[in-house]
């Protein structure tokens, strides 16, 4: 029987590792909160004291943390007891280096590793919707198509390992750039006076409002009273990601003339986009 790991329950982290643990599966589980440990119990996965214990238990790990220093810290906790045909999935959206310096990290105790980033948020990822962008797909054993198959209705091979995350940086792009166009042309038609919820069913009729953005597209015309509490920190955190997201793809390749600087002009609205201040004052 194969036994799976999780590390890493954040909002994206817990909303996978119930899939997992719903779909039947034996899923051990850790992250430094404990509350988050808890949920995932409630939802049928196992507590794990450690990454390092997760290691000792489970064929296969997933982890979804934020930042390359969380990735090193998992894998530190790892290479103590991982064995030779032991498989690290990396679910974070970070620099395609990352990845395969994890890799080599991994492949020194005999270990495979793959990224397989992903999209389409934490609802998407409690019903098995994601879109997962999934890097050395072709050179993975079938076990790892199996497990990305629970938790994603598209999985597409991006290429070799290290690809996956580039992929998903390269989306990411796309979203923002919509959300922020998206922003300005809603501010632009209810500044002169016009609905802004014609400017809705104008995209969706042309065929140029996504899913995704018509989901963000409910902060349009939110005032500042409402971005308050709870509610702020959440949008601040989603401002955090994108900034972090959007500074990693200015570090992709070589970029075309004038591209860095449209990412960072991308990346300066997001605050405006997110509405935690106003377009007039980004």
């Amino acid at each position: 029987m194969t036994v799976y790991g999780y590390v890493g329950l954040g909002m994206m982290g817990s909303a996978m590792c119930e899939r997992l643990a719903t779909s039947g599966a034996t899923v051990l589980a850790h992250d430094l909160n404990p509350a988050a440990v808890q949920a995932a119990v409630e939802h049928g996965a196992t507590a794990a004291s450690s990454s390092a214990e997760i290691a000792a238990r489970a064929d296969i790990v997933s982890t979804c943390v934020p930042a390359a220093t969380h990735i090193d810290a998992v894998i530190d906790e790892l290479a103590a007891v991982g064995r030779a045909g032991q498989i690290l999935l990396i679910h974070s959206t970070v620099h395609p280096d990352t990845i395969r310096d994890a890799g080599q990290r991994v492949a020194a105790w005999e270990g495979m590793l793959f990224d397989a980033a992903v999209a389409g948020g934490d609802e998407a990822a409690r019903q098995g919707k994601l879109a997962i962008f999934a890097g050395g797909l072709a050179d993975a054993p079938p076990v790892v198509a199996e497990v990305l198959e629970i938790y994603g209705s598209k999985v597409i091979d991006a290429g070799p390992v290290g690809s996956g995350a580039a992929l998903k940086i390269a989306v990411n792009v796309m979203t923002y750039a919509q959300f922020a166009a998206a922003a300005i042309a809603h501010d632009g038609v209810a500044n002169t006076g016009g609905d802004p919820s014609a400017l809705l069913e104008a995209w969706r009729h042309t065929g140029m409002l996504g899913a995704l953005t018509e989901q963000w597209a409910g902060l349009l015309g939110l005032g500042p009273e409402h971005v308050t509490g709870e509610f702020r920190t959440m949008l601040e955190t989603q401002v955090g990601i994108a900034t972090k997201d959007l500074e990693l793809a200015m570090t992709l390749g070589d970029p075309a003339v004038g591209a860095s600087a449209v990412i960072d002009a991308i990346r300066s609205l997001m605050p405006a986009v997110y509405r935690t201040i106003t377009m007039e004052e980004a």
